[in-house]
């Protein structure tokens, strides 16, 4: 959710929001039950079906993943191993890591990213963090 809420998806919601917010205001008096109840669900829309679809959905996703993957980092890259299958992203290649409360999101090419929760971590968000900034910027120095 904060990834969605740090984007221009933020704003086009808050404004529907907001734009409800004062429709409702509004037209509250003039509406029949049945707008009413459109109103209602346009204004819960953002802050509340959104945010619960999002986290349903993500639920399901995160149980139906049955492998175990394992990530480890080192001076040659960020080093990923799903059953049989390993891969190398060397840090040339390696595109960001988001840094969130409680959050750590490396996110090695433009298609995968693996979110670290701090129970996963540790402790050690912000030492993983430092070293994988430290990295990236031997690489472009």
């Amino acid at each position: 959710m904060s990834n969605i809420y740090s984007q221009w998806t933020a704003l086009v919601n808050i404004i529907f929001t907001v734009a409800m917010a004062v429709l409702i205001v509004a037209r509250w008096s003039d509406a029949h039950l049945f707008f009413k109840g459109i109103m209602v669900f346009g204004l819960c829309l953002f802050p509340v079906i959104q945010p619960a679809t999002i986290y349903i959905r993500s639920s399901a996703q995160a149980e139906s993943i049955k492998d175990e993957t394992l990530l480890y980092f080192d001076d040659a890259g960020m080093h990923i191993s799903v059953n049989s299958h390993s891969q190398m992203i060397k840090w040339k290649d390696y595109k960001a890591t988001i840094n969130r409360p409680f959050v750590l999101i490396p996110v090695p090419d433009g298609q995968h990213a693996y979110i670290l929760t701090d129970r996963i971590l540790k402790g050690q968000r912000k030492e993983l963090y430092n070293y994988i900034q430290g990295r990236k910027q031997r690489v472009l120095f």
